[in-house]
């Protein structure tokens, strides 16, 4: 271990060197694990969560064992934000791409992690910093670096938007599926078969059919797995066995194109009556669901009528993470929240999709993404979204959170620091957006369920606890 004050260069290890910029702590390199999948317990050996390890690994980013721990005793203004420069001695092979993850550890596990692509020069160089270091009283804590490694073809221009495709293309596809009590929460093979439609179409009456839409970077069984088992079987049995998701693209499309994919699925003639349970992005993809259901032209033979529609998490007013400039902090914050906060086979499966969007971003080659802009607050997809007009007949509920990590953990810090939304948020969107339909109007408050900090949940587990289900149950009974 080395200590350091601010404006010193100092060697850490063999390998590199570090450069600090109103910083004052010590730095050491850690020797490299027994396995690319090693994850300790304690400061000391914390690797990292073993959810970024398995999704980084299905991602393609090569861990090199090169970890370092940073333990910052102090930080100080300057005249930009305080940092460090850790330099590298061997620059990486022709045709592979760096970098590092930065994640706050303290006893009581993690905070925020961070991504910090490789800067050419010399033989390359990282540079990490924290919002929470430009504070007036300073900083203190410990930070793991890690570094990681990657190939990525080479890209240009228009060629980036192919790339992107493909990373989506790979790990999702457009289908529907039947959801049943065994298997709503994983990844079943089987497509919605053509001989089920039959017992989908209203028949003359009212017989409705649940259409579960996931959100960004998920698919069916990673948004709605955690539904408790009873809840979606009493669902299950309330609409006769009609449960069917809608697996999509998130990135590539906007909704308006998911939703002319989802009506290219549907037989032709065929009479559908559908309630919708979204999870965030999804959300969109019921509201524009309702307005080409509504629309002359585009449906062919096909009648839908859509009754209610329940949003979960979903940025119906946007979110500013969706913002393109905010790109990389939308990437933080879902690795942070998948990571550190999801658990699982689902966050994992989620959190891969995550860091194949890390690499072109990393590596400068990230192309524009329309399925994440439809979330932009100031975007011309939601301002045209939000200035339809509304539909007699559907009607609205709404899922909100303000949610904070407890106590005095160090990812509350950390949040707290990283401040985005001026208001109450689940980490990802807005509490009181989810009301905000635009010129349709808002989810009527005896409609909407927004979880205050003692009762609420981040983003990514609404369906997890019995409150937010309970009132999901209610909504959703016919």
């Amino acid at each position: 271990m080395v200590d350091f004050r601010a404006g010193e260069s100092v060697r850490i290890g063999e390998r590199s060197s570090l450069t600090s910029v109103g910083v004052t702590g010590s730095a050491e390199e850690l020797p490299a694990p027994a396995s690319a999948a090693h994850a300790g317990a304690g400061a000391g050996d914390l690797r990292a969560p073993k959810t970024l390890t398995d999704a980084a690994a299905a991602a393609g980013l090569r861990d090199l064992g090169m970890d370092r721990m940073l333990t910052v005793r102090s930080t100080a203004r300057t005249a930009g934000r305080p940092h460090v420069l850790i330099e590298q001695d061997t620059a990486p092979p022709p045709g592979e791409f760096r970098v590092a993850l930065a994640a706050t550890v303290g006893d009581d596990g993690y905070g925020m992690l961070t991504w910090h692509p490789m800067e050419r020069s010399g033989a390359g160089r990282f540079t990490v910093e924290r919002r929470a270091w430009n504070t007036a009283r300073g900083w203190a804590g410990t930070l793991l670096v890690k570094v990681f490694g990657f190939a990525i073809e080479e890209v240009s221009g228009d060629v980036a938007e192919q790339l992107a495709a493909r990373i989506e293309e790979r790990r999702h596809r457009y289908r529907l599926r039947a959801c049943l009590p065994a298997s709503y929460g994983t990844d079943v093979a089987d497509d919605l078969p053509g001989s089920a439609w039959s017992g989908l179409v209203t028949d003359g009456g009212e017989r409705r059919t649940l259409l579960m839409l996931h959100g960004a970077f998920g698919r069916s069984h990673t948004a709605f797995g955690g539904l408790p088992a009873d809840t979606f079987a009493e669902l299950h049995r309330a609409y006769g066995g009609r449960v069917i998701a809608f697996d999509h693209h998130t990135l590539i499309h906007d909704p308006a194109e998911n939703v002319r994919r989802l009506i290219g699925l549907i037989p032709d003639g065929s009479d559908l009556r559908f309630d919708v349970l979204t999870h965030s992005r999804g959300g969109l993809v019921a509201r524009e669901l309702v307005r080409q259901a509504a629309a002359t032209g585009g449906l062919g033979r096909r009648r839908l009528r859509i009754g209610k529609v329940v949003f979960a998490g979903t940025p119906n007013a946007g979110t500013t993470l969706a913002d393109a400039d905010r790109r990389d902090q939308l990437l933080d914050r879902m690795t942070t929240l998948l990571a550190v906060l999801g658990g699982g086979a689902p966050a994992t499966e989620a959190l891969t999709l995550v860091l194949e969007l890390v690499k072109p971003a990393a590596a400068g080659v990230m192309a524009e993404l329309p399925g994440l802009t439809s979330m932009d607050p100031g975007g011309a997809y939601l301002r045209g979204l939000g200035a339809a007009r509304p539909v007699p007949g559907v009607t609205y509920h709404a899922v909100g959170s303000d949610f904070e990590p407890s106590g005095d953990s160090m990812l509350l810090q950390d949040l707290a620091a990283d401040l985005i939304f001026s208001g109450g948020n689940d980490l990802i969107v807005p509490s009181e957006g989810v009301r905000d339909l635009g010129s349709s109007g808002t989810v009527a408050t005896g409609d909407a369920l927004i979880l205050v900090p003692k009762d609420a949940v981040h983003h990514s587990a609404y369906f997890s606890l019995p409150k937010p289900s309970a009132r999901i149950m209610q909504w959703l009974h016919p």
